[in-house]
């Protein structure tokens, strides 16, 4: 960093992104006095323009950015979060949409490809990764895939960094001296995945630049399997240099509900709670279990006009709590419940 500071005799400025410590980054402030300046959550004067660099406000899930936190205008914002395309979990597109009416450019990366227009908002820009982190995240240049073929899928490399030249913003691809490589191997048992380990890296340990890949691979195995047959399978290939084994996201199950015939007849509450509880599974009776005991309680059941709205905010409390939600999860869901009253 300091060798690319001192040679294009430029400062370098930067903000707190998910991965990120602010600690280190302080810490390399004061190593590079003057060379580089941590800028997380404020505005700095570049040329003739206001740039504001805001810190990531990244958390799993849906979440909000508060537009108390962003200034009422500026020129550039630069900022690290999740954006609502490709199914992913992220603050609202009207969220976006309010941060973007406040600045003439927008610059977000944390999505690692360059995309303009998004979510057609014509001042919203996502930044590319200049190279992979820790994940490789669609960025790859060669792609081999077992056992649908050995052949290799190439294309142009999807590097890159963003010029800005009179409140325009142009891609400027970047091809890095390491070539990123995904390996997809599926298989339904132990000897598939070793041939297809096989097969690949005996392909790639052939290949002439085999010291300058950098590979990830990806499968269906299971976290055993990975552990013990893939890593020490690929580590014998010790002139090729694997980043990580990742687990490819399983296909969803469809299932047939069950059904539970109550026919024409009157339970108590009693009854009920214990049919409903023979027809889950074992994971589903916690859960069933408190919507009785927290919501459908006696005294409830007996109101002719029971606070329904009440009650479905605690029901998605409950059923969240067996997953990784953030509060602000809650709220926005809360929110786009009240707004279709």
């Amino acid at each position: 960093m300091e060798r690319l500071a001192g040679e294009t005799d430029c400062k370098i400025f930067a903000l707190k992104g998910n991965h990120d410590s602010e600690s280190v980054l302080r810490s390399t402030e004061k190593v590079l006095e003057g060379k580089f300046v941590y800028s997380g959550n404020k505005t700095v004067k570049i040329g003739d323009l206001n740039v504001f660099l805001m810190n990531s406000h990244y958390v799993q899930g849906i979440y909000e950015i508060p537009l108390t936190k962003v200034p009422e205008n500026g020129d550039i914002l630069i900022m690290h979060e999740s954006v609502p395309v490709r199914g992913v979990p992220a603050p609202s597109e009207e969220n976006f949409r309010a941060i973007c009416k406040r600045f003439k450019l927008v610059f977000n990366g944390h999505m690692h490809f360059f995309q303009l227009n998004t979510l057609s908002i014509s001042n919203l820009y996502m930044i590319p990764a200049f190279i992979p982190s820790r994940e490789i995240k669609g960025n790859w240049m060669l792609k081999y895939e077992y056992p649908e073929g050995v052949e290799p899928e190439v294309r142009e490399t999807p590097f890159g960094f963003v010029v800005i030249d009179d409140y325009s913003a142009e891609f400027k691809p970047y091809t890095p001296l390491q070539k990123i490589v995904r390996v997809e191997i599926k298989g339904e048992k132990a000897e598939d995945f070793l041939n297809g380990i096989k097969e690949i890296y005996e392909i790639l340990q052939q290949r002439e630049d085999r010291e300058c890949l950098r590979v990830w691979v990806e499968t269906n195995a299971d976290p055993v399997t990975i552990e013990r047959i893939f890593w020490p399978t690929i580590r014998e290939y010790k002139e090729i240099l694997t980043m990580d084994v990742l687990r490819a996201k399983p296909e969803p199950r469809i299932t047939t509900p069950t059904v539970i015939e109550f026919e024409a007849k009157a339970f108590t509450r009693e009854e009920l709670i214990e049919r409903v509880l023979k027809s889950v599974s074992s994971k589903q009776r916690e859960i069933v279990r408190r919507i009785f005991d927290e919501i459908f309680t006696v005294d409830y059941l007996r109101t002719k006009k029971p606070d329904e709205p009440a009650g479905f905010k605690k029901l998605l409390e409950i059923i969240s709590s067996n997953y990784k939600v953030s509060d602000a999860f809650l709220t926005r869901a809360w929110e786009i419940v009240k707004g279709r009253d």
